[in-house]
């Protein structure tokens, strides 16, 4: 079962969360909190809480994102943490928006997230068999443990990924983002729910256009 698939059934389902991880990467699935859902606009991260709830589903579903020292203290959920989040979620919707559309990142684009990466610092620590390995430390724990790793997955895919691969969900009613790992590098759509909605919505479109067409036809 495909991963789009599973995600499609989940929101069917109407199971606790309403948040979709679908997009491949952390940064996205922040940014892709924000989605319309029949016809409106639609903000998973209304509440303290509701980033509490988001945060953890983010952390089992991205294990491989870097961690920040201090991930075993207890995270104070607060509306100014909250803001922190969307502020960041704002400037990525932003750049990916300008990526997508082929056109070149500005300063305020990347700003806000270089102040992120600035709440912390890549450092060495030696593990209990005696590996070294490289951890992060926060200058800011409360922020810094959320915002890095989200900060440091944008950076990962602006630096690192292929340009090309980051798309919008061709739906024109859907603002969601995602990252096509296909081999064939093809995927328009965020999920399947969304590619069926689509072609729904484009054979009704057809349909009518037909119907109008034959209305304008003189009678024989």
């Amino acid at each position: 079962m495909t991963k789009e698939r599973t995600v499609s059934e989940t929101k069917a389902r109407g199971t606790e969360s309403s948040a979709l991880f679908l997009s491949g990467s952390l940064a996205l699935d922040l940014v892709n909190t924000e989605m319309v859902v029949r016809g409106k606009k639609r903000d998973v991260l209304s509440s303290p809480d509701e980033l509490s709830h988001w945060w953890q589903e983010a952390l089992a579903h991205h294990p491989e994102r870097e961690h920040v020292e201090g991930e075993e203290l207890a995270i104070n959920w607060t509306l100014e943490l909250l803001e922190a989040v969307k502020e960041v979620r704002q400037a990525l919707r932003t750049l990916c928006t300008h990526l997508v559309e082929e056109q070149a990142a500005t300063a305020e684009d990347l700003e806000a997230l270089n102040r992120v990466l600035s709440l912390g610092y890549q450092s060495l620590q030696q593990t209990a068999q005696g590996a070294i390995i490289a951890v992060y430390r926060a200058h800011d724990q409360q922020k810094g443990r959320i915002l890095l790793p989200i900060a440091l997955s944008a950076f990962r895919l602006l630096t690192e990924a292929e340009r090309q691969r980051l798309h919008k969900c061709k739906n024109e009613r859907c603002i969601l983002f995602f990252y096509d790992t296909t081999k064939s590098g093809t995927r328009q759509w965020c999920s399947l729910g969304c590619l069926n909605r689509s072609r729904s919505i484009h054979r009704y479109q057809q349909i009518k256009e037909q119907t109008l067409q034959k209305q304008k036809e003189p009678a024989r």
